[in-house]
């Protein structure tokens, strides 16, 4: 069977497997002590055979139980069933007067009366018939004492069954039952105690971001083989942080570099001679050129830290941002709308989120109609959104269309699929959240919602209907 959080084959714990580890010896250590305990007991015939006396005492002891008189005795006795592997047997009692009150068997003549003063005792001899026990047990009982004779003839050792099982309960199974129990529960909360640091560990390592390659697992204070397990995956952390900070430094110098000679090759092609080729090639630099700007946003954006983070107004911020670029909105044929809804300040890089607001922009140029402003909305509060009115998202592109390097459907139209995850890198930054989603009345929606700031809310600047920046290009 699978394990539905790994994909893998479902495996057992290791506080299972050392649980039902230490359970397997306690039930080796008890089979142990029967196959001492047993042999022992079986070749001691003598305390078989007193122990048998005594247990067949015992039964008819519980049959008299109350004094009953001699007129009952013999009537309780009669409910005293014959021992397994006993062929002929023989019970009386004698009470204080050493006057037999009860009796019950097979076996004929008569036992030895017992004296007023005589303790328990059991006798065995080997005869032509088997073996022949014969003992007396004495009991308290309301009306004084009396005795219980037993003389029981049996062959082989099959009588002796029920004594060795009542031998393997008594100093065996009780005895041992709750030892074992004990030592499993001791054993349970060691191990539980000692796999607790590998569990907040695995917890950790779940817990890890890709976003913060600096977070590291806590030293935990536990057995050294736990402190090691722990210290070589922070060791390896440390080796993975070095080598993705190598692959992005790397991927931001080879997008720097790439910028000038693009910029030559742009000016040498604008000195060619207007033709159909010399078209193809400025667009072919020009799609080289964006993702050579990507590429070194996309580094920068996973680089950004907000330690020096400044007070942002993000209607201003927004209002910079729709200015700077509606001269290319304009040439593409779409007009541009900024609502300010009553905005929020919030801390953070007024270059990064500007950045990412121009990407969404720019992705919502690609695919409105002309027929549809460009709406940017701030607010309430700290929110960002842009609207375009095209032909909107498919469903099943939304969850991955912040993917990197993902193109489909609205991505598919030239690009590299680097905008809008450069987008939710910067926002999440900030401690905020970007959603995609079509829009009622048709086109995509993109919200960009940043945590709550304490600066205050900027009093919205303009109505909603109101379009500072709407307007064409000549």
């Amino acid at each position: 069977m699978a394990d539905a959080t790994s994909g893998g084959p479902r495996r057992q714990s290791l506080f299972t497997q050392i649980a039902l580890r230490l359970t397997l010896l306690a039930l080796v250590f008890a089979l142990l002590d029967v196959a001492i305990v047993v042999p022992m007991y079986a070749n001691d015939e003598q305390a078989l055979a007193e122990d048998f006396i005594a247990q067949q005492a015992q039964r008819a002891d519980r049959l008299l139980a109350g004094g009953p008189n001699p007129q009952e005795a013999s009537a309780a006795l009669a409910e005293l069933a014959k021992p397994a592997g006993v062929s002929v047997w023989r019970v009386e009692v004698f009470d204080a007067g050493q006057r037999l009150v009860g009796k019950v068997g097979d076996l004929a003549g008569a036992s030895k009366v017992p004296s007023a003063g005589m303790l328990d005792w059991t006798q065995r001899e080997t005869t032509s018939q088997g073996t022949r026990i014969f003992g007396v047990q004495r009991f308290e009982g309301q009306a004084g004492p009396r005795w219980i004779a037993i003389t029981a003839q049996a062959r082989g050792n099959r009588l002796y069954w029920p004594v060795i099982g009542q031998e393997l309960v008594e100093h065996v199974a009780l005895p041992l039952i709750p030892l074992t129990l004990l030592l499993l529960l001791f054993n349970v909360q060691v191990v539980g105690r000692l796999l607790k640091p590998l569990s907040l560990a695995a917890r950790q390592v779940d817990a890890l971001d890709p976003s913060r390659m600096d977070a590291r697992l806590s030293e935990p204070d536990a057995s050294r083989e736990v402190a090691a397990l722990v210290g070589a995956v922070n060791r390896a952390l440390d080796r993975l942080q070095q080598a993705m900070g190598l692959l992005k430094g790397f991927t931001a110098d080879a997008a720097h570099e790439l910028r000038t000679p693009l910029s030559v090759l742009r000016l040498r092609i604008e000195g060619l001679p207007d033709s159909p080729g010399k078209a193809r090639l400025a667009q072919e630099v020009e799609s080289m050129t964006r993702l050579v700007n990507q590429m070194l946003d996309l580094a920068q954006a996973d680089a950004l830290e907000l330690t020096d983070a400044q007070d942002i107004d993000l209607a201003a911020l927004a209002a910079q941002v729709v200015g700077q670029i509606a001269p290319q909105a304009f040439a593409a044929g779409h007009d541009v709308r900024l609502n300010d809804l009553g905005s929020a300040r919030l801390r953070g890089h007024p270059d990064a989120l500007a950045r990412a607001l121009r990407n969404l922009i720019e992705n919502a140029i690609r695919h409105a109609n002309p027929e549809g402003p460009i709406e940017v909305t701030v607010g309430p509060g700290a929110r960002l959104s842009v609207r375009d009115h095209g032909s909107g998202l498919a469903s099943e592109d939304i969850d991955r269309i912040f993917d990197r390097f993902w193109r489909k459907s609205r991505a598919a139209e030239g690009g590299a699929g680097l905008g809008l995850g450069i987008v939710r890198s910067l926002v999440e930054a900030h401690g905020g959240v970007v959603t995609a989603q079509n829009a009622d009345g048709g086109g995509a929606l993109f919200t960009c919602v940043f945590a709550d700031s304490d600066l205050g809310a900027t009093p919205a600047r303009w109505p909603r209907d109101l379009t500072p920046f709407e307007g064409r290009s000549s």
